[in-house]
């Protein structure tokens, strides 16, 4: 996905537990709503990645319709739809996703994520990931995924050490 025009509109949606390209409801649903995806009856061009078996990425081609906001909403609706019939949350923005020692990525809330680090097991060099980020190229390393010290995560990170154990 990264060798698309830097420009092209993107979606990040972390998911509670692994995703696969493979897994063959993602692939039917995702499918059929790119065949109709459109715009003011314009059609939008898209597709879609699992990133690090944790981000689902929706894409805007550039060839396509550009996007609004019904044509975001149907595109939302969609992703609603798949939480339901994978049994993940991708539309929680309160989750904060990193990579664990031993590679895996995982998500957790802010609490949890305050509590690792009180207790060690979140340093300032755990890599964390951004899925506020809207342009592809921004899903290139160091910026969707950095280490938290360089990260807005550090915030959260600074009050967890903070506090008394």
């Amino acid at each position: 996905m990264q060798n698309q025009n830097g420009d092209v509109r993107c979606w990040v949606f972390g998911s509670s537990r692994p995703l696969s390209e493979e897994d063959p409801v993602l692939v039917d649903r995702l499918t059929r709503f790119f065949t109709q995806w459109n715009s003011h009856g314009a059609p939008v061009s898209g597709r879609w990645r699992i990133l690090e078996g944790r981000f689902l990425v929706v894409l805007r081609e550039p060839e396509g319709a550009e996007v609004s906001g019904c044509s975001i909403d149907s595109m939302v609706g969609e992703v609603k739809l798949l939480e339901k019939e994978l049994g993940t949350r991708l539309l929680d923005s309160s989750r904060i996703f990193y990579r664990t020692a031993e590679g895996a990525v995982e998500a957790v809330n802010r609490l949890e994520f305050k509590a690792l680090a009180a207790e060690g097991r979140i340093s300032p060099e755990t890599e964390v990931f951004d899925t506020t980020l809207t342009r592809i190229a921004d899903l290139a390393p160091g910026v969707f995924s950095k280490p938290l010290k360089d990260s807005w995560h550090a915030v959260l990170y600074g009050q967890a050490i903070k506090q008394p154990h």
